[in-house]
């Protein structure tokens, strides 16, 4: 084995390893982090910096755009 493949190998296993160890939160656990922290915070653009997600998304679980999208349908 070259060098470059004892390298790849070594690099897939750590990322291997990681991934067993921190796995995804998927939509779930996301929509958790970011109700929590907006329940603390109370401001959307706070909450974005804290989760370290866009503005779309924060407004989006937080449910805002559901709010919004009923009164656009309502007139």
């Amino acid at each position: 084995m070259t060098r470059k493949s004892v390298r790849k190998r070594v690099r897939k296993e750590l990322v291997a390893t990681y991934i067993r160890s921190n796995p995804t939160e998927g939509y779930d656990g996301m929509s958790k982090r970011v109700n929590a922290s907006y329940r603390r915070t109370g401001d959307i653009r706070l909450t974005m910096r804290e989760t370290e997600l866009t503005f779309d998304v924060v407004w989006e679980m937080v449910g805002f755009r559901d709010e919004v999208d009923c009164l656009d349908t309502q007139d």
